[in-house]
């Protein structure tokens, strides 16, 4: 595997993470409820949920087009080589 390829992997993942934190974001924003549990409190997860909320909207602005971008340049070069 070429270096090229392992940096293309490596943005498709951070493209793939950040649409993962601002669908949670965007979940619990709407619900706050929705990822708490009613009788255990976790705190290390209410800090997460707390960074989702706060970040949610520049994560999926960055994120999907990051994501889009990566995985048509990646496709394009792996039909190219081929």
């Amino acid at each position: 595997m070429r270096k090229d390829h392992k940096s293309a992997t490596v943005f498709i993942f951070v493209g793939f993470m950040l649409i993962a934190v601002f669908a949670i974001g965007l979940m619990t924003s709407r619900n706050p409820e929705v990822f708490r549990s009613r009788f255990r409190v976790d705190y290390t997860w209410e800090a997460f949920l707390h960074f989702c909320v706060d970040w949610w909207i520049p994560a999926g602005i960055i994120g999907f087009p990051m994501f889009l971008i990566s995985l048509i340049l990646s496709l394009w070069r792996e039909s190219k080589e081929k």
